[in-house]
């Protein structure tokens, strides 16, 4: 029975859809690429990145240099950020039912301590601080040879397809979120093991699965 639930920790645990959407705006008016307006977003979540690049009109090398861009300019604002409706209660019962609790991000860890401490979610046992936004594949392996844990023994739980693939190339059950940056059709390509519409569903999925 898996008793580790690892989490990804922006766009599954703190919401930052619109938060990235505006820095990418702001990167993108001093670089000529397609600005996101909030009426293009359902669509946009239905596309892989490499397809959200040419509808933006963004060269595909320069995504990961856009990525860090982003992921630097998140750490002033993340902690005085707000976790998805829900999730709390949802980490807080998995912690009393005697699950262990991880995550990996790519935030800076003060900051990321900073937004746990303020909003009293600090549930966890593991993590795991990469400085590459874009290698959760490697980090998903690090993370289980840093903690000496068997595939079998965990839970991933992330809101985007590129978070499935790197559960599914390590081995590991994979439920994806649809309140993050990804639609359920694009989710669904990656063929998780479930897909969570609302963060009570994750309980459902591992409680009663």
């Amino acid at each position: 029975m898996s008793k580790v639930i690892l989490f990804n920790f922006n766009g599954t645990i703190v919401d930052t859809k619109f938060l990235a959407i505006d820095i990418f705006n702001e990167i993108a008016s001093k670089q000529g690429y397609e600005k996101i307006n909030k009426e293009k977003v359902p669509y946009l979540s239905t596309l892989s990145i490499r397809e959200r690049c040419k509808v933006l009109n963004v060269p595909i090398h320069k995504m990961p240099l856009i990525g860090m861009s982003i992921k630097r300019r998140y750490q002033q604002y993340i902690a005085n950020l707000k976790p998805v409706c829900g999730i709390s209660k949802v980490l807080e019962e998995l912690k009393n039912q005697g699950y262990k609790l991880g995550f990996l991000t790519s935030n800076n860890y003060n900051v990321t301590n900073d937004f746990l401490t303020n909003n009293s979610i600090e549930f966890f046992d593991y993590n795991h601080y990469s400085f590459n936004p874009f290698s959760k594949s490697k980090d998903i392996s690090s993370f289980l040879k840093k903690y000496k844990l068997k595939r079998n023994e965990v839970i991933y739980i992330g809101d985007e397809l590129r978070d499935i693939k790197a559960a599914k190339k390590n081995g590991l059950v994979c439920i994806a979120t649809s309140w993050g940056y990804d639609s359920v059709d694009l989710l669904n390509r990656g063929h998780a093991d479930f897909i969570a519409k609302q963060p009570n569903d994750i309980l459902d999925i591992i409680l009663k699965g």
